[in-house]
């Protein structure tokens, strides 16, 4: 017993043990700034305390796993001049908003991943614009790899640059986004305000067949999305948009520049909202498959001409002296063309209905600004297969540009693009060589019902109704 009170009065004279929660890891409740900052690096994970944070700048820089929350998703307000950037590998954010405020200045973008496998899930940016339509800065923003925002909302941007884009560095490569809202972005008649621009290798004609971006775009929802013709905006190779549903928004969904990117399952609903279209291709050895493009204004499927530049000898090539080409220096030979050939790509099983122009326009933008481009290579080598065409009202289904053969241009020739039991129902065709309409077959319109949405089978599950994965 003697012993025992020894090391009892021993006991008294330690100093006391430091808090739980001021050890390093475990889990941490911040309520400020400085708190906030004295957190990073010291606790596994940071709650930060329902309520405004105005003007707050999130450098979250410490050795990963590390996960940072809000202590109720959406009650977190991130108000003023406010920011978050992931410095460090294997950080997740989730459940903070930003909205009443805009990016610090000088700020290249609102949420920054700067460096891998990065995620920021349950956030949402709202009306987060700065005074001047003209100041540029993204809302989300890519510059490592293997990082991922989604289950997020981004709604209202009113302002330069677009709201999501990958770097064109070497760094921002398998980068995703995934089951979030866009919505409610308006057209204020600038360019550059596209939904998601993917840079990344191909982007400037880089000849590499197996480098690229390989960005994923799936099951995510565009409502009112206007800002910009291209509302997604492919300019990179090896990309993936998947599962998508665009609804009532102006412009498309476009590939831009890049070549071998996979585009399938998409619905495009426009309910012929204003300037609303369907799919934009351009470049070599793509994918279109299996998606749904309902009552747009303009075209379900364009694909577009290609500009000639080169001699065989990749000497610039001008058929005429009026002829203005792009000079670059990042690109293989010095020159950019301003769209590239369709070529060897496929289009496989898609499906058109009720939309006011051609629902496959094979050449679109041939001779487009000539002689000041040379938008005169035709699309060819490509296979459509198994297309369907619903045009209870009649018009034109499908139609290719005619050629010119007039000097200069007499010197072209093209091969002819394949068609394999695609259907037309109730409209025409305006096909022309080197292309036939041998693997069209035209029904006449009797049945003015137009076929049924595509179902979660074909478009993959809601974006509301997936579980957070």
């Amino acid at each position: 017993m003697k012993r025992l009170a020894a090391l009892a009065a021993a006991a008294l004279l330690l100093p006391p043990a430091a808090p739980a929660l001021a050890s390093a890891g475990g889990e941490r409740l911040v309520s400020n700034q400085a708190e906030l900052n004295a957190a990073i690096g010291t606790a596994d994970t940071i709650v930060m305390a329902d309520g405004a944070w105005p003007d707050t700048v999130i450098d979250l820089r410490a050795p990963g796993p590390l996960t940072l929350r809000a202590q109720t998703p959406g009650k977190v307000l991130l108000t003023g001049r406010s920011a978050l950037s992931l410095n460090s590998p294997d950080l997740t954010v989730s459940g903070l908003t930003f909205t009443s405020g805009q990016a610090p200045d000088g700020a290249g973008s609102v949420i920054s991943f700067n460096s891998d496998r990065g995620r920021v899930t349950d956030t949402a940016v709202v009306d987060f614009n700065p005074g001047d339509p003209a100041t540029p800065y993204y809302w989300v923003f890519f510059k490592g790899g293997h990082n991922r925002f989604d289950h997020s909302l981004l709604k209202g941007k009113a302002h330069q640059e677009p709201l999501v884009g990958n770097d064109r560095g070497p760094a921002a490569t398998y980068n995703r986004v995934d089951h979030t809202r866009f919505a409610d972005v308006p057209n204020l008649h600038r360019n550059g305000m596209e939904a998601l621009r993917i840079w990344g290798y191909g982007q400037w004609a880089e000849e590499g067949a197996e480098e690229g971006a390989y960005f994923t775009i799936d099951n995510n929802l565009f409502e009112h999305v206007d800002g910009d013709d291209e509302i997604i905006s492919l300019k990179s190779n090896h990309n993936t948009v998947r599962n998508n549903t665009i609804r009532q928004s102006s412009g498309g969904l476009v590939l831009r520049y890049g070549n071998y990117n996979t585009v399938e399952s998409n619905a495009i609903i426009g309910d012929r909202y204003p300037a609303s279209e369907g799919i934009r291709v351009s470049g070599d050895h793509h994918v279109v498959r299996g998606n749904h493009v309902r009552g747009v204004s303009g075209y379900g499927l364009k694909v577009t001409s290609g500009e000639h530049l080169f001699d065989e000898n990749h000497k610039l090539d001008y058929l005429t002296p009026d002829f203005v080409p792009q000079p670059n220096p990042l690109t293989p030979h010095g020159y950019l063309f301003h769209y590239g050939q369709v070529t060897d790509s496929a289009f496989t099983g898609n499906v058109f209905a009720g939309n006011a122009k051609s629902d496959i326009h094979i050449g679109w933008f041939y001779k487009n600004h000539w002689p000041g481009y040379q938008m005169v290579l035709l699309p060819e080598r490509n296979t459509f297969t198994g297309n369907l065409s619903y045009r209870p009202d009649g018009g034109v289904a499908v139609t290719t540009s005619v050629q010119d053969t007039a000097p200069p241009l007499a010197k072209f020739s093209f091969r002819p693009n394949t068609f394999r039991g695609n259907v037309v129902y109730g409209g025409t065709l305006d096909v022309n060589p080197p292309n036939s309409t041998k693997g069209i077959v035209v029904v006449p319109s009797r049945d003015r019902t137009p076929p049924a949405p595509p179902t979660t089978e074909q478009t993959g599950p809601s974006w509301q109704a997936d579980p957070l994965s």
